[in-house]
């Protein structure tokens, strides 16, 4: 009798399915997570947006870090995206690197977990807050923001959408991390004086007009700053210069690394979570420095153009950053990255799957690029200042207070939360 149709499609069923057990299929055991590996069920999905020079090297640990998957890129200059994408898809050996102008177009996405923004700092705030009103975990490079108003933006948006959101500065763990236990295990005595040696504050940009290269949307690149005529160093991401000179697009060099210098101090003091009560500006009754009073009586001075890193003068001595290191005289409980991470990236994934606060939480790096900020004006005013901390504003000062925010260019308006 021969089989029906039937019949022969359940034998050749069969016939595959011994087939099958037969010669198993081998999967390497990184795939479900083992051996320290990674299931792709478990990546992150991450979206890069802005790639300059700090930009293009957060791409690269991003892409060889076995937490994340990098979907796309996104930059308004297309030799920047193209140079971007390419790399992207030579790391994963295909072509499957989105592109997009425009960072509007990654925040619809449903498939993006999370972006790295990376954009000059005029673009910080504006970009997490939508980010965080799209449902994406953010990890934004530091400074974290432009101005002290953008300080309790950017942080309330976080809360009000229940987002992950890191601010990029790495070296507060790990470069001046280990001067917390020290600090704080009384070593030094009572901190009295905190020495940072930074860059000059910002100054104004007054640059020839070139012609705008091609492929290069230079009124988006301006966004929100004060509209001017393009020239390359009035844009460029060169660490040596740049937009990072210039108050129209940041805070200067004393906002870039003060991001680091000024948020290991405060880690390393355990005030991060303060901002100071009163600024002084150089020259105050015969200090050389401009000079931040906290609550507790800490001072911390931008010791510009100094011997110092990082010096912490205490009542029973001081440390200079990088010296033989004393051994801490008591156990003491610090906030540090989670998971077992040992550096900012895998802090951030280890919190965005267990929906943790990392531990540069944009309450923190906020806290720290108001510090800058404050720095920044009373180098301007070269007056003392004092600061409410509570209403973000200087007190009985209406000048000090037309620097708390920045006009807005439309249509790159922050919006509200």
């Amino acid at each position: 009798m021969k089989p029906n149709a039937k019949q022969l499609n359940r034998r050749s069923f069969l016939l595959s399915t011994a087939t099958a057990i037969s010669a198993p299929l081998v999967l390497p055991g990184r795939i479900f997570g083992f051996d320290g590996g990674v299931s792709p069920s478990n990546k992150i999905n991450l979206f890069h947006i802005g790639l300059g020079n700090r930009g293009n090297e957060l791409l690269g640990g991003f892409l060889n870090n076995p937490n994340y998957h990098v979907l796309g890129v996104c930059d308004c200059y297309k030799d920047h995206l193209d140079r971007a994408a390419e790399r992207v898809n030579n790391h994963y050996q295909n072509d499957a690197a989105a592109k997009y102008a425009h960072y509007e177009d990654v925040l619809q996405r449903s498939d993006v977990d999370a972006i790295c923004c990376a954009c000059p700092d005029h673009w910080h705030t504006k970009i997490s807050v939508e980010a965080c009103q799209a449902g994406k975990d953010v990890y934004c490079e530091k400074p974290l923001t432009l101005t002290l108003q953008e300080t309790r933006l950017i942080v309330k948006a976080a809360r009000k959408y229940n987002r992950v959101c890191t601010s990029g500065s790495q070296r507060v763990m790990e470069d001046y991390g280990y001067m917390a236990p020290i600090v704080q295990s009384g070593v030094l005595g009572e901190i009295k004086e905190v020495y940072c040696g930074l860059g000059n504050p910002p100054k104004h940009c007054y640059l020839p007009e070139q012609a705008i290269p091609e492929g290069f949307d230079w009124d988006r690149w301006q966004g929100q700053a004060p509209e001017g005529p393009y020239n390359s160093e009035r844009c460029s991401g060169n660490y040596g210069g740049g937009w990072r000179n210039y108050g129209e697009y940041g805070n200067g060099f004393l906002a870039d690394w003060g991001a680091h210098k000024f948020g290991g101090s405060l880690y390393a003091l355990g005030i991060d979570d303060q901002e100071p009560v009163e600024m002084l500006p150089p020259g105050y009754e015969g200090q050389k420095y401009a000079c931040a009073v906290y609550r507790n009586g800490v001072k911390i001075y931008h010791a510009w153009n100094g011997p110092h890193d990082i010096t912490i003068i205490g009542t029973e001595g001081e440390y200079r950053h990088n010296s033989p290191r004393p051994n801490p005289l008591k156990p003491v409980e610090l906030r540090r990255y989670s998971g077992g991470a040992n550096n900012i990236a895998d802090d951030f994934a280890f919190c965005v799957r267990n929906r943790l606060r990392p531990f540069q939480d944009f309450f923190y790096g906020a806290r720290t690029a108001a510090l800058c900020q404050l720095f920044g004006i009373v180098h301007k005013l070269n007056r003392p200042l004092r600061w409410d901390t509570e209403n973000c504003c200087f007190i009985d000062d209406p000048e000090a207070n037309r620097h708390v925010a920045r006009p807005q260019r439309y249509p790159y308006v922050i919006p509200e939360v």
